[in-house]
């Protein structure tokens, strides 16, 4: 299987993601998905069930909106 890739982004006006500001990326594999990102210098990684929990999750706490960019 093929990761899907995926995103967590400021949200535009109307509420949709914006691809120039994802703050959070991810993969959606087989049986979960991980989020990745950089804080304070260090790499982080999230495990989620999937990318659409990981948005209930993240995307609520940090008001972003999940992304999935056009290959």
């Amino acid at each position: 299987m093929t990761p899907r890739i995926s995103g967590l982004a400021e949200k535009n006006i109307d509420g949709t993601p914006d691809p120039d500001h994802v703050r959070l990326w991810g993969m959606d594999l087989e049986t979960r998905a991980v989020l990745y990102w950089r804080e304070q210098g260090k790499s982080q990684f999230a495990v989620f069930d999937t990318v659409e929990s990981a948005d209930e999750r993240f995307g609520r706490l940090f008001d972003l909106a999940l992304y999935f960019p056009q290959p």
